[in-house]
């Protein structure tokens, strides 16, 4: 193996002599099968911010197919460790996620597609397809948070974008098309069998090259009918190495701009309102990039974490609020309150101090029982939780009175009727959590 290494990088090292002083040739798609790969790229430019670009480059850049790499262009770290970390966590479980941690040192060893294989191995192995929503519900927030500006305003210049990865497609498609608006996603697929991934990579097929490239024919075939200019060249942006291990998607480009590691550490990050769709709502457990290092912070904290979890629960449980608020807050619980500036509904009293009124209902746009919980804090006051998925485990051990709703409209507004007679009610109208928008829609019927 190091000798063909030692060969790859002696021919690459003249290839750049020979061919760097090539210029630029107009070439028709309909013969790329002829040309070879001395001449796949008629110009390599080095690829800087957006704001070092020539205006000749920013007219060249827009309106045009942009070919990328997601992982050496588009996200600023090249690390693919924090991804498959976090698909390892949250559909793999505790243990698959330190298995990996404990791995990586050796992976880091391995060449880069030997680790990939590995890492795909640890985290995918066994886990059913069907349930798999990581790659849709948890991922994205963190691709987002990793993308730089600089490409991000790019790429928008662009008329159609195609992305190609190293990543398994599950792992990054939905981000791709759903965030970023990405035409067409270029990878490899995982292995089924009886519905559960093998955690084995299909390899990229010919045919997958081919269909791109069919489509980017069809679309300059398309521009040249209209006598359109849009669409009518193909960009490449990616790194070097990229470049010469995907060399027959970059054959069909005018222009290949290279991104280098110098220039991504000055990126900026995309700000969350330029975010193509917005991101509503995250759902996993882990709320920070898992690197290395902070997956080693999580792994040493998370025994202190257990013990100090079960202890304030057992505050929260035997204490009552004016005595277990201070307390909690003093073990390191913060809770901030933030009062509507409109006044609530005031309760008439009755004669003898009995209240006319009947109960709030409070409204929650999540699904478990921390939510009602913190409301209970926030206000100080017991209320009574509905609840629809929740285990048995759980009921008992809240707190608070929890009551099973049916998703029966008519049942459930008669029980909930009865309820708010008894005093204040919290409810999650969506019974799940919520990703949308607006999470809850309340119509004239209840």
């Amino acid at each position: 193996m190091a000798k063909a290494f030692f060969f790859k990088i002696f021919f690459f090292f003249f290839y750049r002599i020979l061919f760097r002083k090539l210029k630029t040739l107009r070439r028709s798609f309909s013969n790329r099968h002829a040309i070879s790969y001395s001449s796949s790229v008629k110009k390599l430019h080095k690829f800087h911010t957006l704001s070092s670009h020539r205006s000749d480059d920013h007219d060249e850049l827009s309106n045009a197919i942009l070919i990328f790499n997601v992982e050496r262009s588009l996200l600023k770290s090249s690390s693919m460790f924090p991804y498959f970390m976090l698909v390892a966590f949250e559909a793999g479980g505790l243990f698959r996620s330190l298995l990996l941690f404990v791995m990586y040192p050796f992976i880091c060893l391995l060449s880069q597609e030997m680790g990939l294989k590995v890492m795909v191995m640890i985290c995918f192995f066994g886990i059913k397809k069907k349930s798999f929503r990581v790659g849709t519900a948890v991922l994205p927030k963190f691709y987002l948070e990793d993308v730089g500006f600089e490409i991000f305003e790019v790429l928008q210049r662009g008329s159609k974008r195609v992305a190609f990865t190293d990543f398994p497609v599950v792992m990054v498609e939905s981000f791709l098309r759903d965030y970023l608006q990405i035409d067409v996603v270029v990878g490899r697929e995982l292995k089924v069998f009886g519905g559960y991934y093998l955690g084995i990579m299909e390899e990229t097929k010919k045919k997958d090259i081919h269909d791109v490239a069919s489509y980017i024919d069809e679309i300059i075939v398309t521009a040249d009918q209209k006598g359109s200019t849009n669409g009518s060249d193909v960009i490449g942006i990616t790194d070097f190495n990229s470049f010469c291990d995907h060399h027959q998607l970059f054959s069909h480009c005018k222009d290949v701009y290279l991104v280098i590691k110098a220039d991504k550490r000055n990126w900026q990050n995309l700000p969350r309102e330029n975010y193509p769709k917005p991101l509503i709502f995250h759902d996993g457990r882990l709320a920070f990039r898992p690197t290395p290092l902070r997956t080693l912070q999580a792994l040493l904290w998370g025994p202190f974490g257990l013990v100090l979890s079960v202890a304030r629960v057992a505050i929260a449980l035997s204490l009552p609020y004016g005595i277990s608020c201070p307390i909690l807050a003093f073990s390191g619980l913060r809770l901030t309150v933030t009062k509507p500036k409109f006044p609530g509904p005031i309760k008439k009293p009755k004669e003898g101090g009995q209240s006319k009124s009947k109960g709030l209902l409070y409204v929650c746009n999540h699904r478990t029982l921390l939510d009602p919980l913190y409301l209970c804090f926030a206000l100080k006051a017991n209320l009574t939780a509905l609840t629809y998925s929740l285990s048995r485990m759980s009921e008992i051990l809240a707190p608070i009175r929890t009551v099973r709703l049916t998703r029966n409209r008519n049942q459930d507004s008669i029980k909930m009727e009865k309820l708010l007679n008894q005093g204040d009610l919290v409810v999650c109208p969506e019974g799940t959590t919520c990703r949308e928008v607006q999470p809850a829609f309340f119509g004239d019927r209840g």
